[in-house]
């Protein structure tokens, strides 16, 4: 489902490149796939990376085609090519909507059922085991009347019940930003600042922002807390963080160009110009 996704991606920026009289440029990206929502539930999602532009040949060398601002529509293109590619995607496996039969097997369940029923719980936001099992998870704050329906942010789309966002953007030269946001896509579930353990032996999980209702913690027993997190790792020898086009282990177009410039075999940086 990443690779049709950032497909989506990498071909968007390769038309809007030849739109602007830049034809076969190459872009890449770096997908992080994270499993983990801001209230420890086991909430899959991808985090991107993705250059804004395009590398192309020519005469002179290597040249980079930098992308304009995103638009809304420019995300919704990108959602409307990803969303049937990632559809089929799932009716070839056996997890198509109109598949009743539940043709595809469910492995997670057979070998681990206990660990399957943890996972959904905490898909739910409910507890799976214990004298609480199937309760939802305790929340604490004041509630809060609230109206209305919130607008989506910029640069935003939704289709299917599928979710795009693609609102920032780091400029070449802030690279101290660009740090924050690697670190931010490579976190970990939790900080221990956000916990504090009461004199009960309960656990107060402090969210980043208040919710819509007034959340502002949740509380978890012990046992609770092992549930959530026990679901948050990963399965062994699966890649969670994942390269797409020229900066791909096996991009062809990077080892062409390596022969065309020594010193990028040699590990150091090609130079280009701008377009």
């Amino acid at each position: 489902m990443v690779g049709v996704f950032m497909r989506s991606v990498l071909g968007f920026h390769r038309r809007t490149a030849r739109r602007c009289g830049a034809a076969n440029g190459r872009g890449g990206g770096v997908a992080v796939v994270q499993r983990f929502g801001r209230a420890l539930n086991l909430n899959v999602h991808v985090h991107a990376l993705v250059i804004d532009g395009v590398f192309v040949t020519g005469a002179d060398g290597v040249a980079f085609a930098p992308a304009g601002e995103l638009s809304d529509l420019d995300v919704a293109e990108v959602l409307a090519t990803a969303v049937p590619g990632i559809e089929a995607l799932l009716a070839r496996r056996g997890y198509g909507a109109d598949d009743g039969n539940g043709r595809a097997q469910d492995v997670l369940a057979e070998d681990a059922p206990a660990l399957a029923g943890m996972a959904a719980a905490a898909v739910q936001g409910t507890t799976a085991m214990g004298a609480r099992a199937g309760v939802r998870t305790r929340r604490c704050g004041e509630a809060l009347d609230h109206t209305g329906v919130n607008p989506l942010p910029r640069c935003h789309a939704r289709q299917e019940g599928f979710d795009l966002e693609a609102g920032v953007r780091v400029g070449a030269d802030q690279r101290a930003r660009l740090e924050r946001l690697v670190r931010y896509v490579l976190r970990p579930p939790v900080a221990d600042e956000r916990l504090r353990i009461l004199d009960d032996g309960d656990v107060l999980l402090a969210l980043e922002r208040r919710w819509s209702d007034g959340t502002t913690h949740l509380r978890f027993s012990p046992l609770e807390l092992l549930e959530r997190l026990a679901v948050l790792i990963p399965r062994p020898r699966v890649n969670l963080v994942l390269y797409y086009g020229i900066l791909g282990p096996r991009a062809a177009w990077s080892f062409d160009s390596a022969q065309d410039h020594p010193e990028q075999r040699r590990g150091m940086a090609v130079p280009y110009r701008r377009l």
